[in-house]
């Protein structure tokens, strides 16, 4: 293990092949003002505890394994309040020192499972090491208790509340009566055609034993 340096920005000759080949593990206290970027994202932002494992894979490529952890403050996405968090992020990465050379090993039959991180110089600088990565994991919603007191509520300009509006469905209630009586009225014209028709058939029809 590499004994904690100086809050310096880079730890002088440490270099990435070295690290790597010497599978070298760095722990560092980094100080929340050198993750510059990080720490606007942040209301509050305390040291971070960084942990570098440091290896190279088949091809002889320098490999890190990273495990970064700090208490930070973030704002609620609702209210912008400071919501206490805790920072913890773990990432692989495959050292490049070029473009070119990220985008020729992009290209590989393997390149599928390799996270690039592309290094401006050859010697370690954690910040730009984990930064990229502790900005990607920062959660989108910090808060998620909906019944925080903090919770605005979205108000529409009628004064509806944002819970969506419940629908009612009123049926008619039916008089059975009225029903009773509509049904009668349709029936009773055909009530009547029936009774005149019994009556003709009566008088139509021969007795037994009547002369026609």
């Amino acid at each position: 293990m590499i004994a904690p340096a100086m809050n310096s920005r880079t730890d002088g000759a440490l270099t990435y092949q070295s690290l790597g080949q010497r599978k070298a593990l760095v722990e560092r206290v980094v100080r929340s003002e050198q993750m510059s970027r990080l720490e606007e994202e942040c209301t509050e932002l305390g040291d971070l505890q960084v942990k570098l494992y440091f290896d190279r894979d088949a091809r002889f490529r320098v490999v890190v394994k990273g495990v970064v952890e700090a208490s930070a403050k973030l704002s609620c996405h609702l209210c912008q309040a400071s919501v206490p968090y805790n920072l913890r992020t773990t990432f692989n990465a495959t050292i490049a020192s070029t473009e070119e050379q990220a985008e020729f090993w992009s290209s590989g039959e393997e390149s599928a499972d390799l996270n690039i991180v592309v290094i401006e110089g050859p010697r370690l600088d954690i910040a730009e090491l984990v930064e990229d990565e502790l900005l990607l994991d920062l959660p989108g919603q910090v808060c998620v208790d909906s019944n925080c007191g903090n919770r605005p509520s979205m108000v529409y300009d009628d004064g509806v509340s944002d819970e969506p509006p419940k629908l009612k469905v009123q049926r008619e209630k039916k008089d059975p009566l009225k029903e009773t009586g509509e049904l009668v009225d349709r029936q009773l014209p055909f009530l009547g055609l029936k009774a005149a028709l019994q009556e003709i058939g009566s008088l139509s029809t021969p007795e037994v034993g009547e002369d026609i």
